[in-house]
């Protein structure tokens, strides 16, 4: 098949869960044509070279700034985002006739469907967590994803049905879509098990926009001296960045595939952003680890509040990280032991399009 896969531009977590699912279609022989932007499609890039083709893809404005307001500012700008999406949408249209698309594969790209094609939509936020002093509209927001109920074939969830999973209320106890209008796959994460010793005491993995990657770094460098043993830092930078050096500490500005599974496996404990992806890659290798949500970042505060008192995992907030503390305390969380893994995930992603094709 001629299959496009669109992904959304804000961080590389969209990239990095949907790489097990594009490695199996080029392996089995699909033409891929890879839509996005900016810092995913350097990645990309890099990981498939001419073995896909590649289309810079229109950017949604970016809800991310210095403030930390979010969700604020994601109100504010809903009008131009949603302008991009119709943009985007008149472009896809245009590329699906001219490159002759059969499937249309959109992690969390409104705009990349045609209906005149199986679509399907992989998304694990089908209600979004509005600020606290709005949390009277929280089973309103899933309005907004119901209302391209139209668009998609399938809403792809990547996360598991039973005891509300990973992602709580993000994308279960829903009110509008009904149950077979979503398919709940389980997780996906590109890191494969290896038989390694765990000799990193602690992984330190950065990733999203800027300018929240950067101050997150910022803050944890001026602390890394209260740690003791051995320690990774990963930036998340796959384009030229400003070097850094810290004494006894090794600094990886983007890790590949292999760099990036052989480091995690190493690691004992993993420190990071509370995105959903970096949350599967932990499940996925059974690791402990401490969430640092971004700030005003509704999603990300929800995910770290819930996954704490699920018992799974700590989350401190970003203004009042103190990692000597902090670190001891996410040591006494269970983690979490998924049902299954990313192969089986991916096996069922594949039959499911199988079905619609």
């Amino acid at each position: 098949m001629n299959i496009l896969y669109a992904l959304c531009t804000w961080g590389l977590g969209h990239m990095t869960r949907g790489l097990p699912i594009m490695r199996r279609l080029v392996k089995e022989g699909h033409h891929l044509t890879i839509y996005t932007a900016h810092r995913p499609l350097i990645a990309l890039k890099k990981e498939f070279g001419d073995k896909c083709d590649y289309i810079e893809s229109v950017m949604y404005p970016s809800p991310y700034g210095k403030n930390g307001a979010f969700a604020v500012k994601l109100s504010f700008i809903m009008p131009s985002i949603i302008n991009a999406m119709l943009k985007e949408h008149k472009q896809i249209l245009e590329i699906s006739q001219e490159r002759h698309i059969d499937l249309f594969i959109s992690d969390s790209k409104y705009g990349a469907f045609d209906k005149k094609k199986p679509s399907v939509f992989i998304f694990h936020q089908l209600r979004y967590i509005p600020p606290s002093f709005l949390s009277f509209l929280r089973n309103k927001t899933e309005k907004f994803n119901y209302f391209f109920r139209q668009s998609f074939k399938k809403f792809v969830v990547p996360d598991f049905e039973e005891n509300d999973g990973l992602t709580g209320d993000l994308s279960h106890n829903l009110s509008y879509f009904l149950k077979d209008m979503i398919e709940y796959i389980g997780i996906l994460s590109d890191y494969e098990k290896m038989d390694v010793e765990e000799d990193i005491d602690y992984l330190i993995s950065l990733s999203g926009r800027e300018p929240n990657r950067s101050m997150l770094e910022d803050k944890i460098v001026s602390q890394l001296h209260r740690l003791k043993g051995k320690i990774v830092l990963v930036r998340g930078t796959p384009e030229e960045t400003k070097k850094i050096d810290i004494p006894g500490v090794e600094i990886i500005n983007y890790a590949g595939k292999g760099v990036r599974d052989e480091l995690m496996n190493r690691a004992k404990f993993v420190i990071a952003r509370s995105g959903y992806s970096t949350i599967m890659d932990m499940v996925e290798l059974g690791k402990k680890g401490l969430l640092i949500p971004t700030p005003g970042q509704t999603e990300q505060e929800y995910l770290g509040e819930y996954l704490a008192k699920k018992g799974y995992f700590y989350s401190v907030k970003e203004d009042e990280i103190l990692l000597s503390r902090d670190v001891e305390m996410a040591k006494n969380y269970s983690g979490f032991t998924p049902p299954w893994r990313t192969e089986e995930s991916v096996e069922k992603f594949m039959k499911l399009i199988g079905s619609l094709v």
